[in-house]
């Protein structure tokens, strides 16, 4: 899957530029990969009724839930969007409730994750997508993305999210230089990505001095400056419309509602009809046609001992 803080124009192309060596998920896959993350998606529910741990869908899932009741048919993943308040609890009973069967991955946890998002892995399992073909350990997982804090003063908000913006962008940057040689065979000869990897590699190699590991840390210590856990906006920089984009009512993002998943309840964000509209426009009722259809770059997968 693309890395979500890439360029929006090169991110555009390339998910629906067919890449050699990309693996096509047979309908049969596609069920099977689906399958698998619900039961994952169980698990972190069942957590999260336990220690009360508030959450929401987010993103495509968000989507295929007003649209569908359930995945997007031709979607491979589960997003979920939880509060800094609310991810810091989750990740403190991680290890106790869920470490047995699920690996989390975070950029304040290191391990070269170079990802400003959160990530569940299931252990055994390889699922190897676009922007992780530098690590040598990816599970099939679910994406947690933080809605964080931002100040109620207007100005100090645009502050915030202009360096919000900036920090993003540096670490994708930082990533595309350690990622440059494993993703050099797939943008070859597409001179418009090219271009938008090698500015970004430069950017990168002025930067390679400090460790992707720090860069991932600062960049979240900037996303997680405002504390307070009662201003009236929220955003989620690492979303796909960045700070600005997905800058939201707390009331909006953060009270939800209940709607049904995969014949699962589950908790959408109260204003969902604003949301959906910033990140897919206001026809997002409506079915795109195939070739407009998000598809994501696959080079390896298996399920493991299921």
């Amino acid at each position: 899957i693309m890395n979500k803080k890439i360029d929006s124009h090169a991110q555009f192309k390339m998910k629906f530029r067919k890449l050699d060596n990309m693996h096509t998920l047979t309908d049969c896959e596609l069920k099977r990969l689906q399958n698998v993350e619900l039961g994952m998606f169980r698990d972190f529910l069942a957590v999260a009724e336990k220690y009360d741990i508030a959450y929401s869908m987010s993103g495509g899932t968000a989507l295929g839930t007003v649209r569908h009741k359930g995945f997007i048919p031709w979607d491979d993943d589960i997003d979920i969007n939880l509060t800094r308040k609310s991810y810091k609890r989750f990740k403190a009973i991680f290890d106790e409730e869920l470490g047995g069967k699920y690996e989390l991955w975070a950029p304040e946890l290191g391990r070269n994750h170079g990802l400003a998002h959160v990530q569940i892995k299931k252990k055994g399992t390889v699922y190897k997508s676009f922007n992780e073909l530098s690590k040598s350990d990816n599970g099939i997982y679910i994406d947690i993305f933080i809605q964080e804090n931002v100040p109620n003063n207007v100005i100090l908000r645009k502050l915030h999210g202009f360096l919000c913006l900036a920090f993003g962008y540096l670490l994708t940057c930082r990533k595309t230089y350690n990622d440059m040689p494993y993703l050099k065979p797939y943008i070859e000869g597409n001179a418009e990505l090219e271009r938008a990897f090698s500015k970004k590699e430069i950017i990168g190699r002025l930067f390679s001095w400090l460790a992707l590991d720090t860069i991932s840390k600062l960049t979240i210590k900037v996303y997680s400056m405002c504390k307070n856990n009662g201003s009236k906006f929220t955003s989620i920089p690492t979303g796909r419309k960045h700070y600005f984009g997905e800058l939201l009512l707390r009331s909006d993002s953060c009270e939800t509602i209940e709607m049904e998943f995969e014949g699962i309840k589950v908790r959408m964000p109260k204003g969902y009809d604003n949301y959906l509209s910033r990140l897919y426009g206001k026809n997002y009722m409506e079915i795109p046609p195939i070739e407009k259809r998000e598809q994501h770059p696959l080079m390896e997968l298996d399920f493991g001992e299921e």
